[in-house]
């Protein structure tokens, strides 16, 4: 190799590899990624491999980078395991550059974006503290996540004793019918004893007690 630079008057670089053609992990999933995937397979390894990376994220709150708010633009992306592990996003304010754990607020953000040329929208949730939430509201109208009234422990307690007074009285009314048709069959059985021969007892053989232990047995 030395001898044919110096006959030609060439360079060493001249025999290096073209690494322009060359992708790592990080080019991969930087030109495959996508922030919603949807239910369609992947087409290739690249897809593949972005969308592996994808199933591992946690899609609950989002983390936000607030830097260009003046500007009116905002990023986000979806949290990692670490970040879940140390609240970051849900017990900590999703502004990536923020740590204030106090007074969070819970924001719907409808996410316009564009991936592979094409316009999208998402609807997402991300926690923020006061401060950050004045900025995020500068670059868009946000709603703020209600929670759901619960019901109160009074109107409980009210419809509780209403159905119990009520299935009181169904229970009482239903052993007052039970002993009344009770007391009549009984006094019609009174007045038929003596009204027929006397019933026949039927002595079963050990055949046919066997038969039945065994029918029950298989039930």
């Amino acid at each position: 190799a030395v001898v044919s630079t110096q006959s030609t008057g060439g360079k060493v670089e001249d025999f290096a590899r073209d690494t322009s053609c060359d992708k790592n992990d990080y080019s991969i999933l930087q030109a495959n990624h996508k922030f919603l995937w949807d239910s369609t397979k992947p087409k290739s390894w690249e897809e593949e491999i972005a969308k592996r990376y994808y199933d591992k994220l946690f899609k609950e709150y989002c983390i936000a980078d607030l830097s260009r708010y003046e500007s009116k633009k905002i990023a986000l992306r979806w949290r990692v395991e670490k970040e879940v592990k140390t609240g970051k996003g849900q017990f900590i304010c999703g502004n990536k550059a923020c740590s204030e754990g106090d007074l969070l607020c819970s924001w719907e953000v409808n996410f316009a974006y564009v991936e592979s040329g094409e316009k999208k929208n998402a609807l997402v949730k991300i926690r923020l503290c006061p401060d950050c939430s004045i900025k995020l509201n500068m670059v868009k109208k946000v709603s703020k996540v209600k929670k759901k009234k619960k019901p109160s422990k009074k109107k409980k307690k009210r419809k509780a004793r209403k159905s119990s007074g009520e299935s009181h009285d169904d229970a009482a009314s239903s052993t007052a019918a039970t002993s009344s048709s009770d007391i009549a069959t009984v006094a019609e059985e009174s007045d038929n004893v003596w009204a027929g021969p006397a019933p026949e007892t039927l002595v079963k053989t050990n055949e046919e007690e066997m038969d039945e232990f065994l029918d029950d047995l298989f039930l």
